[in-house]
């Protein structure tokens, strides 16, 4: 597939990808918000700057995606997901959603062997042409939205020495609005603010024969209320959210003879704690705290074998510990191996992928029983065939599988240590055609589909009551789907020029457990069956004005498809205008200002955590290289 340079919006049926401008355009609030231009790629937010968003692409759930930053993967084995509420994008260069397979022995193994990839560059990876380079921006924006970030790098010889600080705060004190029958119900959301710092530093060494060594230190810390669902008369909530994230990460990359190689480790320890200081006990309020420790040791080698045959190998370890104070049956860690061998045959307008992977698990509980060990096999095959200049197909079958996390496992008195790991396989088809691209016009179109099927799905049911959960294997689920992605770019001068990129998503995805159950055939709960996505830019010399909708569809907040748990369609609109300079050679200033939600449109992705209305963002950015 051939991409215009007015076109950064780039998507195929494989991979969607997003560059460090049209970042910037979107103004996302973070990764989640991002994600959400993606066709496929359903969030689910709870509201709010630094709230939880975690999202599944094309109907697999969030555990079934790894999160790659600069060439490190980034797990919680407690809960299994990431917050992509705490991911910010001033330090995104750019963003890559991959679905099918991939030849780049940058990617860590377990991310080669998941059901898709999230992977991330960040500025402080990028390639240095000069001897200083300094960022510094700022964001203001409603309801007590202030944040300032700065990066600076410097170059000494083949060494690179960078750091970055970053902190963000809101009130999140936004009016709402819902409807409850015919009661239309008013207020202002409560114990709502956020407050967070990310602090990092990275040295690199660039060596004669593609040697390369870096090393990153990172370190988060957030606190944050937690407000709740909205509830009829009942809106008080004052939990207490606080945790914070070290990441220390390095890896040194060559070639021996025809051998490319890549060794990597990181370390991270997670902590996070919880208060209800309104809790009904002994205590008159509860405290909870978690920490979790991982270290993941790996390597990747990649041979090119004659002129048309590359062989890819790797392996992985990973052990992670969860501690917990208030936990007396359950002290968990758990060891678990990844390896893969692939081979990619590529002629001039073909190429075949195969791949097997091989995956064990092992699991102790140092303080109660332990969860079975688990051996998976997981093959993958991929199939690509050009055709002309403008035409290409691609197909593809891959097994993969996301093992219960150590809430699911363990959790006090409710989790299940029999649990089975969820089982996934995919098989998707895409076309991409290219009518037009040359100086002045690009015009394109991909129509994907897909069908994936997942045995052992893991879901909570009731036991004893409706306070008493117990997680169990008793879920099949069948997605059906497809996504149609338009892009189109004219060039009238070098004064004048327009982009548009839009998308279309449909899913069915349904409950296949139980031919007697009342859900049986019914869509999954929160995912929508059609969104869509429309961007389009105008620019004129240096400025720029932009417009973007978003659409979800109605969904329903359990999976008995009842109107009784529907959630109503909605759809927002967003407008910026901005504006870049350069002077002085080096210098580079650009503002923006972006009004979100313009229709003050009412509505949630989870049901009763009401979203913003009209909101406003003046962000400034100045940069030196």
């Amino acid at each position: 597939m051939t991409f215009s340079k007015l076109n950064e919006h780039r998507v195929d049926s494989l991979h969607a990808y997003l560059t460090k401008k049209e970042i910037d355009i979107l103004q996302a609030d973070d990764l989640g918000d991002l994600l959400q231009k993606i066709p496929g790629v359903n969030v689910k937010s709870y509201g709010g700057l630094g709230g939880l968003k975690n999202i599944s692409i094309r109907g697999l759930g969030s555990q079934h995606t790894q999160f790659v930053i600069d060439g490190f993967t980034l797990q919680n084995s407690q809960t299994g997901q990431v917050n992509l509420g705490q991911i910010q994008l001033d330090n995104v260069e750019s963003v890559l959603v991959q679905r099918g397979g991939s030849s780049e022995i940058s990617i860590p193994v377990s991310a080669q062997l998941s059901g898709n990839a999230v992977l991330i560059n960040s500025a402080q990876a990028a390639k240095m042409n000069q001897k200083f380079q300094v960022r510094v921006s700022s964001r203001i924006g409603s309801f007590g939205q202030i944040e300032n970030h700065i990066l600076a790098k410097i170059r000494a010889g083949k060494w690179h020495f960078g750091t970055t600080l970053k902190h963000r705060q809101a009130a999140g004190d936004y009016n709402y609005s819902f409807e409850n029958y015919n009661t239309t119900i008013r207020g202002v959301r409560e114990n709502n603010d956020y407050e967070d710092l990310n602090l990092g530093f990275s040295t690199h060494f660039n060596g004669t024969k593609g040697l390369k060594f870096n090393f990153y230190l990172q370190h988060l810390q957030a606190r944050q209320g937690l407000p709740g669902a909205v509830i009829l008369y009942n809106d008080f909530s004052n939990q207490r959210l606080s945790n914070q994230q070290t990441i220390a990460k390095s890896d040194i990359q060559g070639k021996w003879k025809k051998l490319n190689y890549r060794f990597y480790a990181d370390f991270s320890r997670d902590s996070l704690r919880y208060i209800d200081p309104s809790f009904l006990n002994h205590d008159g309020e509860l405290r909870s705290s978690f920490v979790t420790n991982a270290i993941q040791p790996g390597a990747t080698f990649s041979r090119r074998m004659k002129k048309i045959i590359n062989l890819d190998f790797g392996t992985e370890m990973r052990y992670s510990e969860l501690h917990s104070q208030e936990s007396l049956t359950a002290k968990p860690n758990r060891l678990q191996s990844s390896s893969f061998l692939k081979s990619t045959f590529s002629l001039s307008k073909t190429s075949v992928i195969a791949q097997l992977g091989m995956q064990y698990i092992n699991e102790k509980n140092h303080l109660g029983e332990s969860a079975n060990s688990v051996f998976r096999l997981n093959p993958f095959v991929e199939f690509r065939r050009k055709l002309g200049n403008h035409y290409s197909i691609n197909l593809y079958y891959r097994n993969t599988f996301r093992m219960p996390n150590f809430n699911e496992l363990y959790y006090n008195n409710i989790g299940n240590k029999a649990l089975k790991p969820e089982d996934a396989h995919q098989i998707a088809f895409g076309n991409s055609f290219t009518f037009i691209d040359n100086k002045s016009i690009y015009f394109g179109l991909q129509i994907n589909g897909y069908y994936h099927f997942v045995d052992n799905m893991i879901l909570a049911i009731p036991t004893k009551n409706l306070f008493v959960w117990s997680f169990q294997n008793i879920g099949k689920n069948e997605i059906i789907g497809s996504d149609a992605i338009l892009s189109f770019s004219y060039k009238w001068n070098e004064k004048w020029n327009t982009n548009l990129n839009a998308n279309y998503a449909f899913q069915h995805s349904v409950d296949v457990s139980n031919e007697n159950s009342p859900t049986y055939r019914h869509q999954i709960a929160y995912v929508p069956q059609h969104v869509i996505n429309a961007d389009w830019t105008l620019n004129f010399k240096q400025l720029g004005l932009r417009f973007s909708t978003f659409y979800n569809s109605k969904r329903y907040s359990l999976n008995e498809n009842i109107v009784a748990n529907e959630i109503p369609s909605f759809a927002t609109f967003d407008a910026a205008l901005f504006s870049a300079f350069d002077f002085a050679k080096k210098h580079h200033l650009r503002i923006q200002f972006t009004v979100k939600n313009i229709t003050n449109q009412q509505y949630s992705f989870v049901r009763n955590f009401v979203m913003p209305g009209t909101h406003f963002l003046f962000s400034i950015n100045y940069a030196f290289n």
